[in-house]
């Protein structure tokens, strides 16, 4: 009879290595330190850290704003103006050639008005400064907040966190909000919540349908026409945002009218009170007084401005500074490199998935039919898509910042919401990236302008957006996205 072979001892003999406990490393100052370190470089470069510090930094934000608020004192420019012009309007005057302030005459169009009489009802006619000051605290951390989430779609979890803590370093920025309280604030998050609307329906092509898309772009625009109506610099990002809403459609010509039909039909129905008299006659002179001087001071695109106070523009001598020939030079070089963004990125076969000449008959030859390929398209790719959109908005506006005829102070809210994830779009390394951020924040903060700081802000300007074109890698995908398309 067979023996029985006897069990063995699970406890005797060698330990395989799955059962082997992991060595802890010692207990070292040395360890420690290296932990500690490891630790901060993962807060500063690793993508796992992002969403932990994003919402860390809009509570920072938020702190900052309260403590700036209290401990340095506000500083007058425009915003008791913007009281003196509100109070007219609320007084009955509609004529624009009547509303004046101490600065000035008004120059923005309605949405300015709506958005300063509740802030003229919430501070008591603006004598209560702190309640205004706490008001554009709550605007900057919503800006920081929507500012991340956009930053968060686009990057589809490989952002690291360095360029969110960008957004909370600018001395300037702070100035504009808080001590300031200048109108470019409220267009500037309308943009911001326009690019999330429309990264939203590019995650949402291919798994929706066409509709949801195409109401996310009905409301983007929407966005977009009330962020011009308090104040036209958004107008600089109309290139790229009729190529995104072009694709986000379907590629249907047809479509795409009815979204860009709805940006006059806002601006109408938002400067309904200046524009009545365009109804009720032509022949009234006093109608049409008040209908063409709203139109012509608040749509003013001949507005000269002062060489005083222009801060990219000091290298170069007054007389050209303002003279038609520097302007239509700007203009020139304006129109010339968005077109080569246009056509070397925006619309590059390898991106739209089809060659120009293909999608320009598409949309001639079959204007109410979707032609949109949708897995070989990258903005409408849920990965991809949401980076190219911003990226799209972001070059659109940047450009025209760069080819501005003059910008002021406050006009860094225009674009300095973008400029750190257009530096981590240029595929430098991060400390290259902060030092370009540490120069352009130095060129904001020279008062006033000098040649050197204005030289230096349009050299940063042009080498980010050069870095930005000349990396690949950020429009182009070689990888077969039939499989990669969700």
């Amino acid at each position: 009879m067979p023996s029985i072979p006897e069990a063995k001892d699970s406890k005797s003999g060698p330990e395989t290595p799955a059962h082997k406990k992991p060595e802890l490393p010692e207990f070292t100052l040395k360890n420690v330190s290296l932990d500690i370190l490891h630790g901060v470089q993962a807060l500063v470069v690793s993508p796992k850290a992002t969403l932990i510090v994003a919402p860390m930094l809009v509570a920072v934000t938020s702190i900052l704003c309260k403590v700036i608020i209290a401990r340095v004192p506000y500083t007058e420019i425009d915003f008791s103006t913007y009281m003196q012009q509100v109070e007219l309007i609320n007084d009955g005057e509609l004529d624009y050639a009547q509303i004046y302030g101490d600065s000035g005459p008004i120059v923005y169009p309605a949405g300015f008005v709506q958005v300063y009489q509740f802030l003229y009802s919430m501070t008591d006619g603006g004598q209560q400064l702190r309640t205004a000051q706490y008001i554009f605290s709550l605007l900057l951390t919503s800006t920081t907040f929507l500012t991340s989430a956009v930053y968060i779609t686009a990057g589809a979890g490989s952002i690291p966190p360095w360029p969110f803590y960008l957004l909370v370093l600018s001395k300037r920025l702070f100035s504009i909000y808080l001590l300031r309280l200048f109108n470019d604030c409220f267009t500037t998050i309308a943009m911001i919540g326009v690019t999330l609307m429309l990264q939203q329906a590019s995650y949402w092509y291919s798994t929706a349908g066409t509709l949801i898309p195409y109401l996310l772009t009905l409301v983007a625009a929407d966005l977009f026409s009330l962020a011009i109506s308090v104040k036209m610099n958004a107008l600089l990002y109309l290139p790229g945002f009729v190529i995104v809403s072009y694709f986000l459609v379907g590629e249907n010509l047809v479509k795409l009218v009815s979204v860009l039909a709805v940006i006059p039909i806002v601006q109408v129905l938002v400067g309904w009170k200046f524009l009545l008299p365009l109804f009720l006659g032509s022949d009234d002179v006093d109608a049409s007084n008040i209908r063409w001087n709203y139109i012509n001071q608040a749509f003013d695109f001949s507005r000269k401005f002062l060489y005083k106070w222009t801060v990219n523009w000091k290298f170069i001598s007054e007389d050209t500074f303002l003279s038609d020939t520097f302007a239509n030079t700007l203009l020139i070089l304006n129109v010339a490199t968005l077109l080569v963004f246009i056509f070397t990125r925006f619309l590059s076969p390898k991106v739209t998935g089809k060659p120009l000449t293909e999608l320009i008959g598409a949309a001639i030859t079959k204007p109410f039919s979707s032609t949109a390929i949708k897995q070989k398209n990258l903005y409408l790719n849920s990965t991809h898509g949401p980076r190219l959109i911003l990226l799209t908005l972001a070059c659109s506006n940047v450009i025209g910042v760069l080819f501005a005829r003059s910008l002021h102070y406050q006009f860094l809210s225009w674009y300095c919401w973008q400029l750190p994830y257009l530096l981590y779009s240029t595929g430098w390394n991060f400390a290259i990236c902060g030092a370009i951020w540490a120069a352009h924040e130095y060129s904001w903060n020279v008062f006033p302008a000098t040649a050197a700081s204005s030289g230096l802000l349009v050299s940063i300007l042009s080498v980010v957006l050069f870095g930005v074109w000349n990396n690949r890698a950020n429009w182009f995908v070689e990888e077969d996205l039939n499989k990669k398309n969700q």
